[in-house]
């Protein structure tokens, strides 16, 4: 790497550019490629990590955009993700504009889950029916002890009966804001005998 060098009207003398093999840089686009190296250099120090301590650094984040983001990375990132999900006992969708696929995708890595919280958002969930039965097919469906469908104006009989048929373990059930019928409580009184609050408020 070369240096060119500018005299000024005081007489000093300053750095203009930079010469990377016949190239010539200004300052701004050296700096830049110092950043982006950087940057990669710190990149690099994170995939050395572990799967198990990627899917530690995974549990704490809050945001399940992030966790979207960082699962679509890398192959090593997306098992990360999902060990992270798997560590979770209780996952709230409440206050997160989500839909069928991804809500079901989330509940599907969460093996050990206990409570699920997909109530109605200030965003508008869009939960339906279809993602109700998605939800229902996942290994921790019948080990949940509480679930709340509260304000899902988008769900039906039809998906509510699918979900409890599989959710046997259940202890809370917030029905509430919802338009089902007769229909669903027979369902939930046959499928959930150990339901101890079911709430329509």
């Amino acid at each position: 790497m070369g240096v060119s060098l500018r005299v000024s009207k005081s007489g000093g003398i300053s750095k203009s550019s930079y010469y990377f093999g016949n190239e010539r840089r200004s300052n701004k686009e050296v700096v830049r490629e110092e950043r982006r190296m950087r940057n990669s250099n710190v990149e690099a120090e994170i995939d050395r990590l572990p799967v198990d301590l990627l899917a530690h650094i995974f549990f704490l984040f809050s945001s399940f955009t992030d966790l979207a983001q960082a699962s679509s990375v890398c192959r090593k990132w997306r098992e990360g993700v999902k060990q992270s999900l798997a560590r979770k006992e209780r996952l709230s969708f409440a206050g997160w504009k989500m839909d069928d696929d991804s809500t079901a995708r989330l509940v599907r890595y969460a093996y050990n889950l206990k409570e699920l919280d997909i109530s109605r958002s200030c965003w508008g969930c869009q939960i339906t029916d279809e993602g109700l039965f998605k939800i229902s097919l996942a290994k921790c469906v019948s080990n949940l002890t509480s679930i709340s469908l509260w304000g899902m104006t988008g769900i039906t009989d039809r998906g509510v009966i699918q979900l409890v048929s599989r959710a046997n373990s259940l202890h809370y059930l917030n029905i509430g804001g919802t338009f089902v019928t007769d229909e669903s409580l027979y369902a939930i009184a046959a499928s959930c005998p150990h339901l101890k609050v079911n709430s329509f408020k």
